[in-house]
């Protein structure tokens, strides 16, 4: 059974054991360091992209105040990845990767963050989520009357940077499908939670009302009175889920302009292989991830779990990634069987060759190996993780 990759084999494990890099990584010898008239003496680095796809970054040595903000609001690690990497896709059909370059939010500080997420109270009169509703405890009350917004999420992008200049800001305005919260008493000491799942649908319609009002709290923000906003509406996963939400909608506000026009919906979705989602809407590809799964498990027994997660884009798959876990014996044996799963993606991967492919094996106590395949890779990337003492 395993003749047919033994070349490819004894090719790829030289490669994986003394692969470092990955071959679409930056040459930090293209950084251009200038220093930037309007921020006096702060550093700039402007980090250009190998793939002119994607944003060239602007970067200062003065800290967004929201870097990592971002985790009070959405609990879900998969949730933040997706908000903050989405947002950027869905930014380049009005921001043009070749135009404009990306910086990390800067204008919207916490202070401002922290007063449209709060409930509507005597000590937050700005909030925008509901005051508590009714029941005999606070977690009841939370229940009642559920938080549906849960984070606003800003990203820059820069028309030149020397001198610096705002070309426009993008913004994610995320809701909750679940509520979960824990509320303390300071009259009793105690802590009530409130868990509740929302209906997606009027908590997607309630999104676009909370957008409205956000812009308009945004536009009172100095500097961003007349610039380009892009709005991107996402409703994030339940907690503990290994697959993200996704964007559903998405506006352009034009400059100076404070009320947001015509919607346009945004034809994402991440899908899970198992599931049964995958394989009442998917079936065609749910069945060839189960044929991976077998040619997985028949070479490595001791395979414990297969799982794959689907990126779909107009209904159509454009990205997968896979997460084996595996029972580690030795070092020799992981080099084995991941360069048997790059022999799969070569030349016996039952998805399309233009689909791009991530491949993550790990143990229970550590990763292990990663494997990537492209369409514009002649062969699959390959690297064991190695511990050097």
């Amino acid at each position: 059974m395993r003749k047919w990759f033994t070349g490819l084999l004894a090719g790829i494990a030289l490669f994986a054991l003394t692969a470092c890099q990955p071959p679409w990584s930056g040459n930090n010898e293209n950084q251009k360091i200038i220093k930037n008239p309007e921020k006096g003496s702060d550093n700039v680095t402007v980090v250009p992209q190998e793939n002119d796809k994607e944003y060239r970054i602007y970067h200062t040595n003065k800290q967004s105040e929201t870097r990592g903000y971002i985790q009070y609001g959405v609990d879900n690690r998969v949730d933040i990845d997706e908000i903050e990497t989405g947002l950027m896709r869905l930014s380049k059909a009005t921001f043009d990767p070749d135009s404009y370059y990306f910086q990390n939010g800067k204008y919207i500080s916490p202070k401002e963050i922290d007063q449209m997420l709060a409930r509507k109270s005597k000590a937050y009169p700005n909030g925008l989520n509901p005051p508590l509703g009714k029941g005999k405890d606070l977690g009841e009350q939370a229940a009642d009357a559920p938080k549906i917004l849960s984070y606003i999420h800003e990203q820059d992008y820069l028309k030149s940077v020397d001198p610096y200049k705002l070309g426009g800001i993008s913004l994610a305005v995320s809701v909750n499908s679940v509520y979960t919260d824990s509320l303390y008493n300071k009259k009793d000491g105690k802590t009530y939670t409130a868990d509740v799942v929302l209906d997606q649908e009027k908590v997607k319609a309630q999104g676009k009302l909370y957008a409205e009002k956000v812009l308009q709290r945004v536009r009172n923000i100095k500097g961003l009175e007349n610039v380009p906003i892009v709005i991107a509406l996402y409703i994030e996963s339940p907690p503990g889920s290994y697959i993200p939400g996704h964007f559903y909608a998405k506006t352009v506000v034009d400059a100076g302009q404070s009320h947001i026009g015509k919607w346009d919906p945004v034809a994402e979705r991440y899908v899970l292989f198992p599931s049964s989602v995958a394989t009442k809407n998917y079936k065609g590809d749910s069945d060839k991830f189960d044929k991976f799964k077998e040619d997985v498990e028949n070479y490595f027994p001791n395979a414990i779990g297969v799982v794959g997660k689907g990126f779909y884009r107009n209904h159509e798959l454009s990205e997968l990634t896979f997460t084996i876990n595996i029972r580690f014996f030795d070092t020799t044996e992981v080099i084995s069987f991941t360069n048997y799963v790059a022999a799969l993606l070569d030349s016996q991967f039952p998805f399309s060759q233009h689909i791009p492919v991530q491949v993550y094996i790990n143990s229970v106590e550590q990763p292990e190996a990663i494997v990537v395949k492209t369409p514009d890779m002649d062969h699959p990337f390959v690297h064991v993780y190695r511990l050097y003492k």
